[in-house]
């Protein structure tokens, strides 16, 4: 399998020549003792693959499985600033590495040459680091440190496409990713953080095809330039709309718009949502209008009618929560968001390793049961945690380092399997849009 050899040359790229590569960057290895700058890395990344909470004395376990005999204390002395930078910079180098599978999901996806989704994950960090990633001032959860990964995943391939690292504080929609070029009838996908109907305009004319909640306020015109009282409009219409209309005062972008009402318990909760959300901001009410459009699920987008029907937008739209399930899998498997270690400099190596970790787990999700909608991408990702020991003895032979990861192949895919489910899951919409039970009335 093509991805097989290419998952092995990343990881044994990652954790051999990029390391070396880092090592001499960061200065983390001062005199050549025990450590190498591979098995330095190897003892890290897998020894938090193995155990997010890992412990020295874990850590020294590893490293012993690596080669390498360290005492506890010997792995606690490791917890320095250098190694606070050669696993950052490991991390930054490793995102570059663009690992996807020849499976697809659904030929729904194969209508376009690739789908994207964007969303981004926020980490609170010690306080110390509010120069370089200043967070939020406490509002929002971030803290006064934050640092904010801001992912682009295709739904496609299960790539990660692009991982930028910003500021806590920084808005999504001023994100660099905003700016970056996507291939030509790709589709990209993501939430209101990200609206901008510049970002739209530029799109279109780049013939890359988007899709996006609207936001509350944006103005709507008719094709001949006519103002739409949106709510009114869409009482008149009927129950679904589509139709196509200019988008935003400014820029007036064509687009079609894709409306339906939701059902009352739906519409209420998002009422209540609402109204909590905006008392605990400024404790105001929000208008009639805005609890209005509780009533509607209100969707925008350049792909034209005959390359998606409505139900399919909607499909498409939901399997944006996958990225959300991958940042949960990242936060609950990986720990990547606790700030544990009695010093800043423990508590930022166990970031960036536990980071590095989730990035390999990963890679093998994505060869071992991508594109099989009878796999929990889960119940995998746990899976492969039980071969972090396999995979560190065996890299530093690309034969043994293949039969290793066939070997958590076939172990994966036997328990990674979805238990029985009452209703269907993302994929097995995303392959039969007819199973959507959420009905447009």
């Amino acid at each position: 399998m093509a991805i097989v050899t290419k998952v092995v040359a990343a990881v044994q790229g990652l954790l051999g020549a990029w390391a070396e590569d880092v090592a001499k960057e960061s200065a983390v290895i001062q005199r050549r003792r025990k450590f190498s700058a591979s098995t330095l890395a190897r003892t890290f990344v897998f020894g938090f693959l193995d155990k997010p909470d890992a412990s020295d004395e874990d850590l020294a376990q590893m490293a012993a499985r690596c080669g390498v005999e360290v005492t506890p204390q010997a792995v606690e002395q490791r917890f320095s600033t250098r190694m606070v930078a050669f696993l950052e910079g490991l991390f930054r180098r490793a995102i570059g590495c663009v690992v996807h599978s020849q499976a697809t999901l659904a030929p729904l996806l194969e209508r376009f040459t690739d789908v994207f989704l964007l969303d981004s994950s926020t980490i609170t960090l010690p306080p110390e680091l509010a120069e370089r990633f200043p967070g939020c001032g406490g509002s929002h959860g971030a803290g006064t440190a934050a640092v904010k990964f801001q992912v682009q995943w295709s739904l496609r391939s299960g790539a990660l496409s692009a991982i930028a690292i910003e500021p806590g504080r920084d808005c999504d929609y001023k994100t660099s990713l905003q700016q970056a070029a996507l291939p030509p009838g790709s589709l990209r996908i993501a939430d209101l953080g990200y609206f901008d109907t510049e970002v739209f305009q530029r799109f279109s004319r780049q013939c890359v095809f988007w899709l996006s909640r609207l936001q509350f306020g944006t103005k709507l015109f008719s094709l001949a330039g006519t103002p739409l009282r949106l709510l009114e409009w869409l009482a008149i219409q009927g129950p679904i709309v589509d139709e196509p209309v200019l988008l935003g005062t400014d820029r007036k972008v064509p687009c079609r718009i894709l409306a339906w009402r939701v059902p009352d318990e739906v519409a209420n909760r998002r009422r209540q949502k609402l109204i909590a959300a905006a008392r605990s901001k400024d404790g105001r009410t929000p208008s009639a209008e805005r609890l209005a459009w509780c009533d509607w699920m209100i969707l925008v987008t350049n792909v034209p009618v005959e390359k998606l029907s409505p139900r399919e937008a909607v499909v498409l739209y939901r399997a944006r929560w996958q990225i959300e399930l991958l940042f949960k899998r990242w936060k609950s498997q990986g720990r990547v968001a606790e700030l544990s270690g009695s010093t800043v400099e423990r508590q930022m190596v166990r970031l960036w390793s536990r980071l590095l970790a989730v990035l390999v787990q990963h890679w093998l999700v994505l060869v071992s049961v991508w594109g099989d909608a009878r796999h929990s991408l889960s119940k995998a990702s746990e899976a492969i945690r039980r071969f972090a020991t396999q995979l560190a003895t065996s890299l530093s032979s690309v034969a043994e380092l293949t039969a290793a990861i066939e070997t958590l192949i076939r172990a994966t895919r036997v328990t990674a399997r979805q238990n029985k489910r009452k209703r269907p899951s993302t994929f097995e919409l995303l392959n039969d849009v007819s199973l959507l039970e959420y009905r447009l009335t």
